[in-house]
C-alpha cells in the first residue's frame, strides 16, 4: 500500500513537471505557428461536428458516411476559417479569454452550419435541416469546449507557483476579480466564501463557494496565502473579527480599492490594497451634518493653521469640499506646504469655480504677516491646528513648546481679533488634561489663553476641541510600528497596560469643523473617542496584518519556538512624560450638543489681564533661557502640571 502511494505520488509529480514543460513549449511557439495550430484544430472540429450530425439523424454510420456531402465541407472550410479570423478568432491570447470569447465561438459554430447549409446548394447535395442544427450544436460545444479545456490546462499549469487565495464575496466585483487573478501567475483562487445562503455550494469560474465559518479550515486544509475581500462595503466590525479569525495563520488579507475609484477609472480591481491597523481601529463614522460642515466653511474665506499635518491638512480637504471663497494655507514646513498646495491645485483644475487656494509659507508667531493675510484674504474663519506635539522631543525643547504652542496661539488669536474674524476654533489634546508633559501642558496654557480671549472678545467665537490621538498621524505609534515590522522586529512597546484613544484623521477633521458651528464663545468641546485601545493589543494587530506572528521573549516556550516567522515585541518602559492612561475631561461637567458625538465642557478659567500676565512672566524666562523656571511656573499655574522629568 505503501508502495502504490509513493508511486502515484511520484506520477503525480511527473505529470505535474511534463504539463509545465509542454505548457512552457507552446508559449514559446512563435504567434503565427500558434495560430496555425487553431487553424488546424478548427479545421478538424470543423470536420468531426460534420459527421456527426449525419451520425445523429440517421444513427447508422454506414449511411451517414455515405450521405456526407464532402464537395459542401471542402468548400465550406476556408469560408468558415475566414470567418473566424474576421471576428477575432485567431488574435485573441487563448489563456486570457473570457466568457464572451467563448460565447463567440458557439456563435461562430452556428455561422459555420449556415454557411456549409449554403455550400450545399452550390454543390447541387442540400443538408436537411436536422444535419444542420446538429451540426451547429456539435461544433459550437467543440469549438468552445476545447478552448476552455485548453484555457484550463494553461491555467492550470501556470498557478503551479502562484500564492493559494480565497475570495471573500461573490457579487460582481467578486466575479470580476476572479476573473481577473485567473488569468495570472501570481494567485492561485483556491475558494470562494459568500454570506448568502443560496450562493454557498454553487460553483463560479470552476471555484466552489463556501461558507464564512469554514473559512479558518479551508486556509489551513489548502495551505491559502491571500484572502482577498470583495465585497462593495465591508464594515470594520467585519474586519475586525476576520483578524481575529485568522491571527494565528500566516495569512495577508488584502482588499480591492474603494467603489468609487474602480467606477471612476482612478483604480482597477486588481489595485490590491492590505487591510492595515486603520482599516479595524476606527469606528463607523456618523455621517456628517452637511449644515453643520457648510456654516463656518462654505462661501466664507477660511485660514488653517498646520495646513500640512495630518489633521490640517485634512482640515483643509474637507473645508475644500464645502466650496470656501479663500482657503489660506499657513504651514512652517516647506515641503509640507507645496504637498497639500499641490492635492488642492489638482482638485481646483477640475472645478468649473475652482476654489482660491493660498499658500503661506510661515509661522504663526509671525503675527504681523498673518494679520496682513486675514485682513488681505478677509477672512471669516480660522482653524489653528499648527503644535509641536512630539511629548519625548519636546521634553527637550521646552522653549520651543512654548513659543509655538503658547505664545503662537496668543500672536494669532491677536491678528484674528485685528482682523475682525468671526470665528477660531483652537485643536487641543488629551494630553491637555492633568498633563504630565510639557507637550500637554502648553496645550492646557493655551486652552486657558483661548478662552481668556474668549471672555474678553465677544465679537468672535472663541473655541477649543479636544481629542485624542488620530491613527496614523505623524509622530504617532502606528508609523513607527509598521516601520519597525517591515524591518523585522522588535516591535517597541512602552508597558503593557498602556492605553490610548484612537479615531480616524477624516472623522476627526470632520468633526472639528462641525464643532466650530456648535460654539457659543469660550467653549470647550470633546470629541467621544469611543473605548481606548491597549498599544500592546494594537502591536500585535499589526503583526498579524503583516503576515507575522508576535511573541514576547519572557512568555514561556517562545524564546525556544520563535522563527524567522515570528515578530518579537520588547517593552522599553514609560518614557519621561508619557501617561498610562490618557484623559478627556478635567471633570464630569458636561452638557451634550445637537452632535451625538461632540460634547461641551465646563471648566475653570484665568482673567485675561491675568493671562496676559502670565505670558509676559513666560517671555522673560525664554529670553533669559531659564527652562527651570518655565517648569515652575507650569507647576504654579491651574494646570494640574507635575513635572516627572525635566
Amino acid at each position: 500500500m505503501f508502495h502504490i502511494e509513493v508511486l502515484h505520488k511520484l506520477g503525480m509529480q511527473i505529470s505535474n513537471v511534463v504539463m509545465i514543460i509542454i505548457r512552457a513549449w507552446l508559449l514559446s511557439l512563435p504567434r503565427k505557428i500558434k495560430m496555425v495550430l487553431q487553424v488546424i484544430f478548427d479545421v478538424m472540429v470543423l470536420t468531426i461536428s460534420f459527421v456527426a450530425a449525419y451520425i445523429l439523424d440517421v444513427e447508422n454510420v454506414s449511411q451517414a458516411m455515405g450521405d456526407i456531402s464532402w464537395s459542401a465541407l471542402l468548400l465550406g472550410i476556408p469560408f468558415c476559417i475566414v470567418t473566424f479570423h474576421f471576428i477575432g478568432v485567431y488574435r485573441t491570447v487563448l489563456r486570457f479569454s473570457a466568457a464572451k470569447m467563448l460565447a463567440m465561438l458557439f456563435s461562430g459554430g452556428v455561422a459555420s452550419a449556415f454557411l456549409l447549409l449554403a455550400f450545399s446548394f452550390v454543390v447541387g447535395e442540400p443538408l436537411g435541416w436536422v444535419v444542420v442544427v446538429n451540426f451547429a450544436l456539435v461544433s459550437g460545444v467543440l469549438f468552445s469546449g476545447g478552448r476552455f479545456i485548453l484555457q484550463t490546462f494553461f491555467r492550470s499549469a501556470g498557478h503551479s507557483a502562484g500564492k493559494s487565495s480565497i475570495i471573500y464575496g461573490t457579487g460582481d466585483f467578486g466575479r470580476q476579480l476572479l476573473t481577473s487573478i485567473q488569468q495570472s501567475s501570481e494567485f492561485v483562487p483556491v475558494a470562494l466564501i459568500d454570506e448568502t445562503e443560496e450562493m454557498v455550494g454553487s460553483i463560479i469560474g470552476g471555484i466552489k463557494v463556501h461558507k464564512p465559518s469554514v473559512l479558518e479550515n479551508l486556509v489551513v486544509k489548502l495551505n491559502v496565502k491571500v484572502v482577498f475581500l470583495a465585497t462593495k462595503s465591508v464594515s470594520r466590525q467585519a474586519q475586525r473579527e476576520l483578524v481575529e479569525l485568522l491571527k494565528g495563520h500566516q495569512v495577508q488579507i488584502q482588499r480591492i480599492p474603494a467603489v468609487s475609484d474602480i467606477v471612476l477609472g482612478r483604480s482597477k480591481i486588481t489595485d490590491f490594497q492590505e487591510v492595515v491597523i486603520e482599516d479595524l481601529l476606527g469606528r463607523k463614522s456618523v455621517p456628517a451634518n452637511l449644515e453643520l460642515m457648510h456654516e463656518k466653511t462654505a462661501g466664507k474665506s477660511v485660514l488653517v493653521t498646520g495646513a500640512g499635518g495630518s489633521i490640517g491638512s485634512e482640515i483643509c480637504r474637507q473645508v475644500f469640499n464645502a466650496q470656501p471663497q479663500s482657503l489660506v494655507l499657513v504651514e512652517i514646513s516647506e515641503y509640507a506646504l507645496y504637498s497639500i498646495e499641490r492635492e488642492l491645485s489638482i482638485l481646483n483644475s477640475k472645478l468649473e469655480e475652482p476654489v482660491n487656494v493660498v499658500p503661506v509659507l510661515a509661522n504663526v508667531l509671525n503675527k504681523s504677516l498673518i494679520a496682513e493675510k486675514l485682513s488681505l484674504y478677509e477672512v471669516d474663519t480660522v482653524f489653528h491646528a499648527a503644535a509641536f506635539k512630539h511629548v519625548p522631543l519636546l521634553e527637550q525643547n521646552v522653549a520651543a513648546a512654548i513659543e509655538n504652542n503658547v505664545l503662537g496661539t496668543k500672536e494669532l488669536l491677536d491678528a484674528a481679533i485685528s482682523s475682525n474674524v468671526s470665528s477660531f476654533t483652537m485643536i487641543s489634546t488629551d494630553k491637555a488634561v492633568r498633563p504630565t508633559n510639557v507637550m500637554g501642558a502648553s496645550k492646557r496654557l493655551a486652552e486657558l489663553v483661548c478662552q481668556a480671549y474668549a471672555d474678553a472678545h465677544l465679537n468672535i467665537t472663541i473655541s477649543m476641541v479636544r481629542f485624542g490621538n488620530v491613527l496614523g498621524s505623524s509622530g504617532s505609534v502606528i508609523p513607527l510600528f509598521r516601520e519597525q515590522i517591515k524591518a523585522g522586529g522588535p516591535v517597541g512597546v512602552t508597558d503593557k497596560e498602556m492605553t490610548r484613544y484612537f479615531m480616524t484623521i477624516p472623522e476627526a477633521s470632520q468633526l472639528v469643523i462641525q464643532s466650530s458651528a456648535l460654539a457659543k464663545g469660550g467653549d470647550v468641546l470633546i470629541l467621544d473617542m469611543g473605548e481606548p485601545i491597549k498599544i500592546i493589543d494594537l502591536a500585535r494587530s499589526m503583526i498579524h496584518l503583516a503576515g507575522y506572528k508576535p511573541y514576547i521573549e519572557a512568555d514561556l516556550g517562545y524564546e525556544q519556538n520563535a522563527s524567522a516567522d515570528h515578530i518579537e515585541i520588547t517593552f522599553s518602559g514609560v518614557r519621561p512624560g508619557e501617561k498610562m492612561y490618557e484623559e478627556l475631561l478635567l471633570n464630569h461637567n458636561v452638557t451634550p450638543t445637537r452632535h451625538t458625538r461632540i460634547m461641551q465642557a465646563k471648566e475653570p478659567k484665568i482673567e485675561l489681564a491675568a493671562i496676559h500676565i502670565i505670558l509676559e512672566e513666560l517671555r522673560a524666562c525664554l529670553e533669559n533661557k531659564d527652562m527651570s523656571l518655565v517648569i515652575k511656573m507650569l507647576e504654579r499655574l491651574p494646570l494640574q502640571y507635575s513635572s516627572k522629568t525635566i
